[in-house]
């Protein structure tokens, strides 16, 4: 392996943990999500339909519906807007907007009595991602224009566009694999992995990012789906929203649980073969993301990379960037492109094969897109933090070990015997 493939041992290990947790789902879900999408409708649909209503998560669709009702808003505004729904876990626009004039009035009430110390943010303590997005202060009134605009029924949008169909879990605990449905029938797969461990636990969400795919990899269920369409960034976020009340579910249920002894259902079995309590363990926010579920991702760039943005906005899940995996079969130019916006998440190539030609026998795109050329889009990815560079314009062996700590190249594949002919 070239030196910027080196990866700290765990966390080569969590990575391939996550990546067979992600190809079982292709397998196990595929049959769900076939069945599903059949009985959603008389047939098969081979295309999206056009989403209505829209999810409020999407906010490039939100910005264009406000300016066609003539609702002038700042950037700030719905920054602290999305903060509040992130705050309260996404209840529904008519509930939100309640809520948030009732602790107008309450604070209004509060300063006349002379406490001047009560927020008109005060909300029940719900478990967020950290201190910036759960604490009390800091955080702008919202104009009454745009919240009228939540208020009214008519606005085609809502929180939340898709739902849990089935969300089956392992018998140890560690894996939650959830088929989402969409509103349009079609479902999708996302997978919760928690990993449990003595130097700390997480759990990581695999999404997807389009409805099928159009790669074609002959080994890839998905693959032989087709393609249906992409998902818009309001459905990808949907997925961490999913998962967000799924690990909260499961924090109410330890903590009713907490008077008794001991649960066998509370019990989680880690990598290394030791037992411990679920209630031990920090698992009440998704940590880490990969886009390893459905779809192409980088096929689907402009959405996914909204969808990133919203996942390492402080004022959400605040997730660190070295923390969003972004997979691909290799799609060169885009991957270049990434590296030129986001340059801060992790890239993730399912390389599969060794060389070339055993590569195009089982990777249709292959023949567009060499391997030297992605290893090099990865190579330039993972180096695009550093500036430094030696006195041949190159880097040399200590920018690249100063790179690796701060973000991890990967290589996914998969290991089959077959003939060229």
């Amino acid at each position: 392996m070239r030196e910027f493939l080196e990866i700290d041992v765990d966390d080569a290990a969590a990575f391939a943990c996550e990546h067979r947790a992600c190809c079982d789902v292709a397998k196990n879900i595929h049959s769900i999500v076939s069945q599903t999408t059949t009985m959603a409708a008389s047939r098969v649909k081979r295309r999206r339909d056009p989403l209505s209503p829209k999810p409020i998560l999407d906010r490039k669709t939100l910005v264009k519906a406000l300016k066609e009702r003539g609702i002038s808003i700042k950037d700030i505004h719905l920054d602290t807007f999305y903060q509040l729904l992130h705050r309260q876990h996404y209840p529904d626009l008519k509930t939100f907007v309640e809520d948030y004039y009732r602790r107008e009035s309450d604070t209004r009430n509060n300063r006349e009595n002379g406490n001047s110390n009560a927020s008109n943010f005060n909300i029940k303590k719900i478990p967020t991602k950290n201190a910036v997005s759960s604490s009390k202060g800091n955080v702008r009134k919202l104009p009454k224009a745009f919240l009228a605009f939540l208020a009214d029924p008519e606005n085609d949008f809502v929180t939340v566009t898709s739902t849990i169909d089935t969300r089956p879990t392992s018998k140890d605990g560690t894996t939650t694999k959830m088929a989402i449905k969409l509103q349009d029938g079609h479902v999708v797969e996302s997978v919760l992995m928690r990993h449990v461990s003595a130097g700390g636990s997480r759990a990581t969400l695999c999404v997807s990012s389009q409805v099928g795919c159009a790669m074609g990899c002959t080994f890839c269920a998905t693959g032989t789906m087709g393609f249906r369409g992409n998902l818009c960034t309001g459905e990808i976020l949907e997925q961490l929203v999913h998962a967000g009340r799924v690990l909260m579910e499961e924090l109410s249920a330890k903590e009713s649980n907490a008077d008794q002894k001991d649960v066998a259902s509370d019990v989680i079995v880690s990598a290394d073969g030791s037992k411990q309590k679920k209630s031990d363990q920090s698992l009440a926010f998704v940590r880490n993301i990969v886009f390893m579920g459905m779809g192409e991702p980088l096929n689907n760039y402009e959405n996914v990379l909204e969808a990133c943005r919203g996942m390492i906005d402080r004022r959400r899940w605040n997730l660190a960037h070295g923390r969003v995996t972004v997979s691909t079969v290799g799609v060169t130019p885009i991957m270049r492109r990434l590296t030129k916006e986001l340059p801060e998440v992790n890239l993730a190539l399912s390389l599969h094969a060794p060389n070339q030609p055993m590569r195009e026998a089982i990777v249709p795109t292959a023949k567009m897109y060499p391997i030297q050329d992605m290893v090099d889009a990865l190579d330039d990815h993972m180096m695009s933090l550093v500036k430094a560079k030696s006195a041949d314009g190159t880097f040399g062996t200590d920018e690249r070990k100063s790179a690796s700590k701060r973000k991890k190249a990967m290589i996914e594949y998969v290991m089959r015997k077959f003939r060229i002919a």
